[in-house]
């Protein structure tokens, strides 16, 4: 006898978590979970196309600075005159950004096509210079103090609504030098969610010297590459850093540490004069 199981489309919600029907392997019982929705955002700037990215549905405009930025397309908040963003159907979106002309044509200039994924960066870079460019080195910064650490896992957690609801996905969340959160944001990609706090940022001009990122993921060597942009003081992951990510943090000025589960927190680039003795570098042979 063949079991049939009869399961229903998606209920969806406007803050990116949609409800779908599943069925335990063993049993006939429908049952339904939330699930983080990702939609395909196409980017363009007056007109011309330039990017496709995987995102989550939220908090699109801090997106579309927080990328804008980080792809060294403006600096400032006020260089993009509008934008409009356009829900196509239920997976795919459309954005477009109006640049001034200076800036238009510096686009136009550097254009390049580009296919975004939630694991890769580098889609569309056809060139070394390209990969690795050159990003300027940060003002030098004090690490964080030291009793900032002890339950900052716990308090990242504590500003994920979407990761607490259904999970599987990326948080980034922004701290003054006293510990206070002022803004967390949340993507299923790492660099999506990296990229909606700069943007926040940005809109706000806020300038981030002297301030700290925490995020959830692992560290590569793309999230270096924005907090420089930005100029991010200090980045916190509580996944280890590829050996390029500690290089250029290290070769930019940027502050990098690890905050594993387990043990004191791994500052893998710090200025020399400015660390402090409660918060130690591994040596070298030390597990990331």
């Amino acid at each position: 006898m063949t079991t049939v199981f009869e399961l229903h489309g998606n209920t969806p919600s406007p803050d990116g978590i949609a409800r779908y029907e599943f069925h335990p392997l063993t049993q006939t019982r429908a049952d339904s979970a939330e699930l983080i929705e990702e939609v395909a955002l196409a980017i363009s700037y007056n007109g011309l196309s330039h990017s496709v990215m995987m995102v989550t549905p939220v908090d699109m405009d801090d997106f579309l600075f927080g990328f804008s930025r980080s792809e060294g397309i403006i600096e400032r908040a006020d260089e993009v005159r509008d934008w409009d963003i356009t829900q196509i159907d239920d997976q795919r979106w459309h954005a477009d950004l109006t640049l001034s002309p200076r800036l238009l044509s510096r686009f136009k200039q550097g254009r390049q096509r580009l296919r975004g994924a939630t694991g890769c960066g580098l889609c569309g870079i056809d060139s070394l210079q390209e990969a690795l460019p050159d990003l300027p080195h940060l003002r030098s910064c004090p690490l964080p103090p030291a009793e900032l650490f002890p339950g900052l896992r716990d308090r990242l957690q504590q500003h994920q609504p979407l990761g607490n609801r259904a999970g599987a996905i990326h948080a980034a969340m922004l701290l003054d030098r006293t510990g206070n959160v002022l803004v967390s944001r949340e993507d299923i990609g790492r660099h999506n969610a990296l990229d909606k706090l700069l943007g926040h940022a940005l809109r706000q001009r806020l300038a981030l010297y002297d301030h700290i990122v925490v995020m959830s993921s692992r560290c590569s060597m793309e999230l270096i590459q924005k907090a420089v942009r930005a100029g991010v003081s200090t980045l916190v992951n509580l996944a280890s850093p590829s050996q390029l990510a500690v290089e250029l943090a290290r070769r930019h000025g940027l502050n990098l540490i690890h905050l594993p589960r387990q043990g004191s927190p791994r500052v893998y680039a710090s200025h020399p004069e400015t660390s402090h003795p409660e918060v130690r570098s591994p040596s070298a042979h030390q597990a990331g």
